[in-house]
């Protein structure tokens, strides 16, 4: 979406089969997109340093620790631009909610992995990053999408609800997937 709108795009993708995916839409529409096919922590040699954007969706759930987490922090550090954003989604516990072990284990195999807000902040600490806005998934993409695009896929709602981990009303779910937006300072 970004490269339609006339925005140079760095697409990094694990997957070989996704990856093939991204360049053979990208070169169909003719889009500046550049797919970048390997571990993103591996090295940062071919990545700029005055990005204005780092937007992961749908990663972090994938997460498995909390090191993750600060690695993608550490990661835009290096390679935002003063003023540039890292906006991703993540699972965040409620207030009142510590996920135990077997939280823990089941999220990432639901594709929901839980941080706590202080797992957060401590993943952030002592980098130049901060929080400028924390909106609920579910609220801002119906919000925002346009007429006939929600919910995106028949899941997505109560996965955004946490309803893929937890069998209880979304007003009760002790997880919630937030947007959260962090800007480089300078």
């Amino acid at each position: 979406a970004l490269a339609r709108r006339g925005h140079p795009v760095d697409a990094v993708e694990m997957t070989p089969k996704f990856a093939e995916v991204i360049r053979l839409d990208a070169g169909r529409e003719q889009l500046d997109v550049r797919v970048i096919q390997r571990d993103i922590f591996l090295t940062t040699a071919d990545l700029g340093q005055d990005y204005q954007l780092i937007l992961l969706s749908e990663v972090v759930s994938d997460f498995r620790t909390a090191q993750q987490l600060r690695g993608i922090f550490e990661l835009a550090a290096h390679c935002l631009a003063r003023g540039g954003r890292l906006v991703f989604n993540a699972f965040v516990a409620r207030q009142g909610y510590t996920p135990d072990n077997a939280a823990r284990e089941l999220g990432p195999q639901t594709y929901t992995s839980i941080f706590t807000r202080d797992e957060i902040s401590t993943a952030a600490s002592e980098l130049p990053l901060e929080l400028i806005a924390d909106d609920s998934v579910y609220e801002y993409e119906k919000a925002h999408l346009p007429e006939g695009a929600w919910p995106p896929t028949n899941w997505y709602a109560n996965w955004a609800c946490g309803l893929a981990m937890f069998d209880v009303e979304p007003e009760k779910s002790p997880i919630e997937c937030r947007w959260l937006v962090y800007q480089k300072r300078g």
